[in-house]
């Protein structure tokens, strides 16, 4: 729960945990790039309206566009563009603007990577209940193939009187 007595960004003098906190700094903590990654934009975490402090992202590419970000789940990568068409739409933003928007992508991966796996989840669910898994071992010891059978659409015949 953030606390601070106005917008703040980590690495500034101002964060606040508790109410009663002393005014304090809190550490950026950005997800690591690799090798071959070209940094294009540094977004650490913020508060302004709702507490983000935990989410650090950064925006990387050349041609095409990742997101990078980092939080208390975990740090991962998500593809934005593959051109550079979005580029200068990102590089037109001042440092809040571009970190809500990034925040905004973010949880719209996320949402729909949790919802998606929930749906699937319930579908295999559904065809464990209706005994519509099959598995068939593969050849030569390379595994096993798993999928569903599709659900049968039952006519519904009324009673001829």
């Amino acid at each position: 729960m953030c606390c601070c007595d106005k917008p703040n960004v980590n690495g500034e003098l101002g964060y606040k945990w508790q109410p009663n906190d002393r005014p304090s700094v809190r550490r950026p903590d950005p997800p690591i790039l690799t090798g071959h990654d070209t940094l294009l934009h540094d977004e650490p975490g913020r508060c302004g309206g709702q507490d983000s402090h935990c989410h650090h992202y950064r925006v990387i590419g050349g041609t095409w566009l990742a997101l990078l970000y980092k939080n208390g789940g975990g740090e991962g990568r998500i593809r934005l563009s593959n051109s550079k068409a979005m580029r200068p739409i990102l590089d037109a933003l001042d440092s809040n603007g571009r970190y809500w928007l990034l925040n905004s992508i973010y949880h719209a991966y996320d949402d729909g990577k949790m919802n998606g796996a929930g749906r699937m989840d319930e579908e295999w669910r559904r065809a464990a209940v209706e005994k519509r898994i099959k598995t068939r071992k593969l050849p030569h010891n390379r595994g096993v193939k798993v999928w569903r059978e599709p659900e049968r659409i039952q006519e519904h015949v009324a009673d001829v009187a």
